[in-house]
């Protein structure tokens, strides 16, 4: 949706070869923002998440019982937070219940810098 955004406002046709790569450093972005608020954001929901005791959280840790179904297996969202955390599922865990420390990973989140 943003990159169509972008194309739109440069006028940039559909068939056009332009990559998206090209599209963002015209407009002098490196990536696509709304990606990253959305990222930052579900960071700091996971996070309010693990240091609160909520029905949400037992949801989350929570086990189903039986067998997994046929293909790929879906994307889920803890999967999702330790992508987008770049740390074992252990540390993300911990990390989360210490407030200041969650709050410098999530804040680093676009920079590229590694979390600590």
């Amino acid at each position: 949706m943003e990159m169509w955004i972008h194309r739109r406002m440069q006028r940039i046709s559909w068939k056009e070869k332009v990559t998206n790569k090209k599209v963002l450093e015209s407009i002098g972005l490196q990536r696509p923002e709304l990606l990253l608020t959305i990222q930052r954001r579900k960071m700091k929901y996971y996070g309010n998440l693990r240091r609160h005791d909520s029905i949400q959280k037992r949801i989350l840790e929570g086990k189903i019982d039986g067998r997994r179904g046929r293909g790929r297996r879906r994307q889920t969202w803890l999967g999702n937070i330790q992508e987008t955390s770049q740390m074992k599922m252990c540390e993300v865990c911990e990390t989360a219940l210490d407030r200041r420390r969650w709050r410098t990973v999530t804040a680093h989140l676009g920079d590229g810098m590694a979390p600590s």
